[in-house]
């Protein structure tokens, strides 16, 4: 695709928080170089292009027909990501997009489409499954080293407040879409599953703020994915971030606040401390210019693995509004894009 002594030029797109993340995680790629940035705020992206030493877009137009971009990291609003991706990669761009990659799977499944008519990467930043713990457990499950997987705990507990709250949508859109697609990764898509959700606290916000799901998985083992933001776990060994996977001869527990933590970060509680949470964007960031864009590999999270979890998030919707048990069966890409043209 791109020869591996050339440099893939790459702008970031949206300038909140988390670009900082991919911004720090560029600058150890071995391949990657900073081209530009953008925002649709003149004066945000003057003050981050002075502060990285690169240079501001003033128009998304402006920055996808410059010839000398190679990527583009989106980082925008949820809102924005479709149609950003769609514009890019018919400009040619290869593009990592932040999750959710769109509102709906109607949107995603048609950025898969551009995507197989462009030929241009299109890859979700599925950061959780290159945090160091996960792919550890991956390894371990696979090789047998714990037995059978009987039992799967994705746990995420996390006061939100309700104006926080509202520049979100909802507890299984937002949060839980990590733990889906990191179960996946680890134990493959389930093949039936049964969803609640509810508020608490919240008086104006009308989507969930807390959700639950069981799952059973291919070889017949259970799991929970549970998001709560109501409140905080304020024990000595929180939930605030917690994967657990019980085997029949081993258990593996993957919870970053165990690990190395730092107060050198400015941002919030898992940005500025946890250092697997940091580690993950420096992984998926290298994965993308280094392996996928300069060496040609297949990227290890695709389109398909975020339309996959649309998909999946659609039926726990439909489960978690009827009270119904759905069995699930995981479609090719080309089936999940027919189903949602």
């Amino acid at each position: 695709m791109h020869s591996s002594v050339r440099k893939i030029r790459v702008a970031i797109v949206g300038l909140g928080e988390v670009s900082f993340n991919h911004y720090n995680a560029l600058k150890s790629t071995k391949y990657g170089e900073l081209a530009g940035v953008f925002s649709h705020s003149k004066g945000r992206a003057e003050e981050v292009a002075k502060a990285w030493g690169t240079r501001p877009y003033y128009s998304f137009e402006e920055l996808i027909n410059d010839p000398s971009i190679d990527a583009l990291i989106i980082c925008s609003a949820d809102e924005h990501h479709h149609d950003q991706a769609v514009k890019a990669m018919k400009a040619g761009k290869h593009v990592l997009v932040e999750k959710p990659l769109a509102l709906n799977a109607r949107d995603v499944a048609d950025m898969a489409r551009v995507s197989l008519e462009t030929n241009r990467i299109l890859m979700p930043v599925h950061n959780y499954i290159f945090r160091p713990k996960v792919r550890r457990t991956k390894e371990l499950i696979e090789s047998g080293a714990i037995g059978e997987p009987t039992y799967a705990l994705f746990i995420v507990t996390q006061r939100l407040t309700e104006d926080v709250a509202k520049r979100h949508h909802g507890a299984l859109f937002t949060q839980s879409y990590h733990s889906i697609y990191t179960s996946n990764y680890l134990l493959g898509p389930p093949v039936e599953f049964q969803a609640m959700w509810g508020t608490l606290t919240y008086r104006e916000v009308k989507s969930d703020e807390v959700f639950v799901a069981t799952f059973k998985y291919r070889n017949g083992a259970l799991g929970n994915i549970v998001a709560n933001w109501a409140a905080d776990d304020l024990s000595s060994y929180p939930f605030m971030w917690l994967d657990k996977i019980i085997g029949t001869r081993g258990t593996i527990t993957v919870n970053s606040f165990d690990d190395v933590m730092t107060s050198l970060q400015a941002g919030s509680f898992m940005m500025g401390k946890t250092i697997d949470y940091v580690e993950s964007f420096k992984g998926i960031v290298r994965h993308f210019v280094d392996e996928v864009l300069a060496e040609g590999r297949k990227p290890e999270q695709s389109i398909y693995d975020a339309l996959l979890v649309h998909d999946i998030i659609e039926g726990l919707r439909e489960s978690a509004e009827s009270g119904r048990r759905i069995k699930y069966e995981a479609l090719s890409l080309g089936q999940l894009i027919e189903k949602y043209s």
